[in-house]
């Protein structure tokens, strides 16, 4: 049996060969390059954020740390959170929050102040093994010569560089692992 179109003559076994070359690019749709969630080949896709621990006289620290966390880890899309049954847990120690001046007015005094934040990570296994350790460290600035929004612009701070310093480690895993 032959068939004739503009371009010339398909016998019956081209005919086959074409239909079986559609449809296994068809069926190849839908592939994945990566099966699981997670990082280390889906090895931690639970994971638990616990409080970070605020070793500094800054209070409220640890809660907008950890806020800042979780939420871009859960951003990511690679992990679910969860507190019993992980995979893992990250651990964090706010190591150091400084104050210090950073813009002085004509009289000398102090109208803007840098806060800079030290954070040491570590993820921690199931089998309670060490995974992996970071240390970050990041600052920003704030106003202070309204003396009325001073710690409103304080806090403020401490959210941006929190919400910073846990883009940069979520970035820093998508691109380690």
């Amino acid at each position: 049996m032959k068939m004739v179109f503009r371009a010339g003559i398909i016998t019956s076994s081209k005919r086959i060969s074409l239909v079986l070359l559609l449809l296994s690019t068809l069926c190849a749709c839908g592939y994945e390059l990566v099966k699981e969630k997670g990082i280390f080949g889906g090895d931690i896709a639970l994971l638990s954020v616990p409080v970070f621990k605020n070793i500094t006289y800054e209070p409220h620290a640890s809660l907008y740390v950890t806020d800042a966390f979780s939420r871009e880890l859960l951003s990511t899309g690679l992990f679910k959170m969860d507190r019993e049954g992980t995979d893992g847990y990250l651990e964090g120690t706010i190591r150091e929050i400084r104050m210090v001046p950073n813009t002085l007015n004509k009289d000398g005094l102090v109208i803007e102040k840098k806060v800079n934040m030290t954070l040491d990570l570590v993820l921690v296994g199931k089998d309670g093994r060490t995974i992996r350790r970071w240390s970050l460290v990041d600052e920003e600035a704030y106003r202070t010569d309204i003396i009325n929004s001073e710690d409103y612009n304080k806090r403020n701070a401490l959210q941006k560089v929190s919400a910073r310093m846990a883009r940069r480690f979520c970035a820093t895993i998508l691109v380690d692992y």
